[in-house]
């Protein structure tokens, strides 16, 4: 019988379960949350040793591994909108355990009580590209949005803050004329918590109406300019843009975009608030 050492068998899981994270989150087109992505990998290695002693084999059961992906996916991505992300974690899971469990038996490498399997680094590669590649195919429909980068986005403008999800659009072309930064368009559900309510109901009544409500605000009328852009449907309109005192995307402090600010609603699922 083969020797099995924990810390082998720790450091493979934490490889493998960080790789199922990360296809789940590609799948689910969900942000890159690396650190969360790391300790969620953690979790679930340090859970694939206990079984190894043996008044914790019952920790084994598919019960409580499915209870263990739940977890997983609790840390990785969050509680809101968990059904989607845990049902493709499961899945990911399951397509790569068993696409490594039949690699192994025709390699002809050995299997332990279904608790450890045998395999070699170039079978486990093999089987999650596999694995990845096939399941990309299946649930095209499932992760059909998986294309679209969304990034979580924090923006703080006098003391006031909003935190919401943005796509990241390449064919996005806003740029400031003056400045020549990037500017990233937020829309009215957002705008409404950087903004007092009156100035909130002139940007919804329109560009005018609100460059006339911030003449009123002189801690606000500072920080705005108007930017030209098109899009579908319009030819041509200004955009109320300003440069937040903070910019965090995904975690990481963003210096060099300014904020626009939508008078209108850019997702009708509410899957982002802005584009980046």
């Amino acid at each position: 019988m083969k020797t099995i050492y924990a810390d082998e068998m720790f450091l493979l899981n934490l490889i493998i379960n960080y790789f199922i994270v990360l296809a789940t989150a590609k799948l689910c087109a969900l942000p890159l949350k690396r650190i969360r992505f790391a300790v969620s990998a953690a979790v679930g290695a340090i859970y694939s040793v206990l079984p190894l002693f043996e008044p914790l084999r019952i920790l084994a059961s598919p019960v409580l591994k499915i209870v263990l992906g739940f977890v997983m996916t609790l840390i990785a991505f969050g509680a809101e909108k968990i059904l989607k992300p845990f049902l493709a974690f499961l899945a990911v899971s399951a397509a790569f355990g068993g696409t490594v469990y039949a690699s192994s038996l025709f390699a002809g490498q050995n299997i332990d009580d279904g608790i450890y399997i045998n395999a070699s680094m170039r079978v486990l590669l093999l089987s999650f590209a596999v694995c990845y590649f096939v399941l990309t195919i299946v649930f095209r429909r499932f992760g059909k949005k998986r294309a679209r980068e969304i990034r979580s986005v924090k923006v703080t403008l006098c003391g006031r803050i909003a935190e919401f999800q943005a796509l990241r659009d390449t064919g996005n072309e806003l740029y400031d004329p003056l400045s020549g930064l990037p500017v990233m368009v937020v829309d009215v559900n957002e705008a409404g918590k950087l903004l007092p309510e009156h100035l909130l109901k002139a940007l919804k009544a329109g560009v005018p109406e609100f460059i006339h409500a911030l003449s009123d605000e002189d801690i606000y009328f500072k920080r705005f300019r108007l930017v030209p852009y098109s899009a579908v449907g319009v030819k041509m309109a200004l955009l109320p843009v300003f440069r937040p005192d903070e910019l965090l995307v995904d975690g990481q402090e963003d210096k060099n975009t300014l904020v626009g600010l939508c008078p209108t609603i850019l997702s009708t699922d509410s899957e982002y608030s802005a584009v980046i």
